[in-house]
């Protein structure tokens, strides 16, 4: 009987030091130190609203998985069309300007968890990349990579049955044979929908506090005192989170039905558990 090896970034996942400090990371953790000397924001975001931008994203996610019957879907409760948010003001030009952003980081996730890279380094890399940009726009930018990823291996995996094109390009990336493991499949691809709907959340929250009045709260009442602190580790562990969904997928794509039975879930509940945590604390200051 053929011995099946696994590969070592296919082994179970320990928590390491910055994940189980992940509540008290602050300014004086190796980790989120590494993170904060990397945000450089020079205003390049400051002339438009990414909310649009994450509400593509929202869609490509909805859409992704919406014709696969056993996956609990990511939903919104208003699915707007993308023409009626091409006449808001603003949105072709802030898609022209992030559209490069977008491009790199996207290459960036796709490069480095084909290759192994660890999580950290990842991350730190990506925002590295969006070290100009504010807060909130770096984890859209970073979702809406992601979202390139992510939708277009649902494109395919749709299609394949009924374009030659998708089927053809199913084929090379090893498609049919892993979606019939229906049975191995069907957990492991809920967990890590679950993990994308964290992520979501997170950034909602992230969002809406950029929409808050300023004029009328001080940085230094208490809530804002408390959503800047957590804010920048949010974000961290929110596209930590983009890591791990894309390495799953990029796995599955080169390794094929095999990977399935390695298919990191306790990685993806541990993320969804951390980005969880951060919804409720900032959902409370918000609220």
């Amino acid at each position: 009987m053929a011995t099946v090896v696994v590969p070592p970034r296919m082994q179970p996942t320990r928590l390491g030091r910055g994940d189980r400090n992940v509540f008290t990371m602050s300014d004086d953790t190796p980790a989120m130190k590494q993170i904060l000397e990397t945000h450089a924001p020079d205003g390049r975001d400051s002339g438009f609203d990414v909310k649009p931008l994450f509400q593509i994203v929202e869609d490509i996610i909805h859409h992704s998985t919406s014709t696969v019957p056993w996956i609990t879907h990511v939903t919104r409760e208003h699915l707007g069309g993308l023409e009626d948010r091409a006449t808001q003001n603003g949105f072709n030009e802030m898609l022209q300007l992030l559209a490069h952003p977008i491009s790199t980081v996207s290459c960036e996730i796709s490069c480095k968890c084909s290759g192994g890279s660890d999580g950290h380094s990842t991350t730190k890399s990506i925002c590295v990349t969006l070290s100009g940009y504010s807060w909130d726009a770096k984890v859209v930018i970073a979702l809406a990579a992601f979202a390139v990823i992510y939708g277009e291996f649902w494109l395919v995996a749709q299609l394949y049955l009924s374009s030659p094109l998708a089927k053809s390009v199913a084929y090379l990336k090893q498609l049919p044979e892993t979606l019939e493991r229906v049975d191995l499949l069907k957990p492991k691809l809920e967990s890590l929908i679950k993990l994308i709907g964290a992520m979501l959340d997170v950034t909602t929250c992230i969002l809406r506090f950029k929409e808050l009045p300023l004029q009328y709260i001080t940085s230094n009442t208490p809530a804002m005192a408390t959503a800047n602190a957590h804010i920048p580790a949010a974000v961290y562990w929110t596209m930590r989170s983009i890591v791990a969904c894309a390495s799953q997928i990029m796995n599955v794509i080169s390794m094929g039905p095999e990977y399935v039975f390695f298919m990191d879930v306790l990685s993806c509940c541990r993320y969804s558990y951390f980005l969880v945590i951060f919804s409720i604390i900032l959902k409370n200051t918000l609220y």
